[in-house]
């Protein structure tokens, strides 16, 4: 299974990513987001505001928003949790980069 080790960078709707297997990838959630926003109900709806966007975070295995999600807990009483992404998925999405290495000469 693959995981997020770190974000390594943020552009408008693609981040860039240390992954376990130590590739880094470029996930592209433009489409996602696109998809979801349909929905304004819908939670990722919420990741269409850029400045939004850019407060994702890493949990050491996946990509998240600090409370982005609505839910009811046990109680009854309405609680905001954190909305993440399954890496599996974000792994899918995502794209490897092509970094230049010098060589000695």
């Amino acid at each position: 299974m693959k995981w997020i080790v770190r974000i390594l960078s943020i552009e408008p709707y693609c981040i860039t990513c240390l992954w376990n297997n130590n590739e880094i990838r470029t996930i592209d959630l433009t489409n996602f987001i696109k998809e979801k926003s349909l929905n304004p109900e819908n939670s990722y709806s919420q990741l269409k505001d850029i400045d939004r966007f850019y407060e994702a975070k890493c949990d050491g295995s996946t990509i998240f928003w600090a409370n982005g999600l609505k839910m009811i807990d046990y109680d009854g009483q309405e609680k905001l949790g954190d909305l993440d992404i399954d890496p599996h998925f974000l792994y899918e999405l995502s794209h490897q980069d092509v970094l230049e290495v010098k060589s000695e000469e």
